[in-house]
């Protein structure tokens, strides 16, 4: 009887433990979140996002394929919408500082200017923590903010993106796939069309 109280009495004590382990461990992910630096982007990935605007957005739902390439000095990022009448837009910014908006369907295209070029991989470095371990459509995050920017979700263990809400635009671009490393099929593809270059 004696040691069968014993064997009760060290499993209580070990649980004890487990359980306070358990919530330091919490503790320390949390405050984690708020002492880590921002994530830094590889030169070259390849993400697909959800677009899910407001109600008083005047962005349309759909889907956005982007291919980041710091190398190459180029982003180009594809929104396709959810109504399928609608033409899928190409966005290509580049290092020059020049970006094309153009609808291949149409061959339509408009050129802006933009001196600061494509972001660079540390574009997050000043941006301020939301807080501690949250969780996203089922995956542990962190997040970051920039002031009148972008609140930016990362996945707490790899840094992986996992979603981002866009403060002007309204809209938080949900990852459906993230893939380090990914580029474009074809490097003409980060290159502005003869119609945008004949138009400008």
């Amino acid at each position: 009887m004696h040691h069968s109280f014993t064997q009760i009495k060290l499993l209580l004590i070990t649980l004890f433990f487990v359980d306070a382990s358990n919530a330091t461990n919490s503790t320390t992910q949390q405050l984690a979140c708020t002492q880590r630096n921002p994530p830094i982007w590889p030169d070259q990935f390849l993400i697909v996002q959800r677009i899910t605007p407001k109600s008083s957005s005047r962005v349309t739902p759909g889907t956005s394929v982007t291919y980041y390439d710091h190398i190459e000095g180029a982003n180009l990022i594809q929104v396709t919408p959810v109504d399928p009448s609608s033409p899928v837009l190409w966005d290509l910014e580049l290092n020059s500082g020049t970006s094309y908006y153009f609808y291949p369907l149409t061959k339509s295209c408009k050129k802006r200017e933009f001196p600061v070029g494509i972001l660079r991989p540390d574009w997050l470095k000043d941006a301020q923590p939301t807080g501690g371990t949250t969780s996203w459509n089922g995956r542990r995050v962190c997040g970051w903010t920039k002031a009148d920017f972008i609140d930016y979700y990362a996945d707490e263990e790899t840094m992986e993106p996992v979603s981002w809400y866009f403060h002007t635009m309204q809209a938080t671009f949900d990852v459906l796939y993230y893939e380090e490393g990914g580029k474009v099929k074809h490097q003409s593809m980060l290159q502005p069309p003869d119609y945008c270059l004949s138009s400008s």
